[in-house]
C-alpha cells in the first residue's frame, strides 16, 4: 500500500482516539503511522508494512495491559469521575430512589441540566448540590 494511505488511516485512528475515552484506536494509529514509514522506504513490501503495523498495535496493547492502564474502575466508561465536585442547584426534589433534575453552574458535556439521584439523603428543590459520581448519564449528587 502507498505510504499516504497508511498515514491517513493513522491520522483517522488518532482523531477517533481523541474523541473517545478509550485506548483502542491509539495503538491502531501508531501502528498505521509506523507502517507508513515502512511504506515510504519500502513501497513494494506489503508484508513488511502489515507486520510492522500489527507488531506496533500488539506491543502497545500488551504494554498498556501489563501496566494496568485503564483498568481502574473510576476510569471506566460510564463511571468516569472527572465531573466530581462540580456544583449546581436541584430543580426538583431528589432522593436515592427518585430521580430528579439538577442545573449545574458550569456545563458538563455541553449541558447544564442533568438527571440526578441523591446519595442517601432527600434533597429539596432549590438546594445547592455537588456531584459525587457519574453513573451512566445520571449524576449522583449530595447536598452542600
Amino acid at each position: 500500500m502507498s505510504y499516504y494511505i497508511w498515514l491517513m488511516l493513522g491520522v483517522i485512528a488518532l482523531v477517533v482516539e481523541m474523541m473517545l475515552p478509550t485506548f483502542f484506536a491509539l495503538f491502531a494509529g501508531i501502528g498505521c503511522i509506523a507502517a507508513a514509514a515502512v511504506a515510504f522506504f519500502l513501497p513494494t513490501s506489503l508484508v513488511a508494512q502489515l507486520v510492522i503495523a500489527s507488531v506496533f498495535m500488539i506491543i502497545g496493547a500488551v504494554v498498556f495491559k501489563k501496566r494496568h492502564i485503564g483498568d481502574d474502575e473510576r476510569d471506566a466508561v460510564g463511571t468516569h469521575n472527572e465531573f466530581v465536585g462540580i456544583r449546581g442547584i436541584a430543580l426538583t426534589s431528589l432522593s436515592s430512589h427518585h430521580e430528579g433534575q439538577v442545573e449545574l453552574y458550569e456545563p458538563v458535556v455541553s449541558a447544564r441540566e442533568w438527571p440526578a439521584l441523591s446519595t442517601n439523603e432527600d434533597i429539596d428543590a432549590n438546594a445547592e448540590i455537588r456531584i459525587v459520581q457519574l453513573r451512566g448519564n445520571t449524576l449522583i449528587v449530595e447536598k452542600v
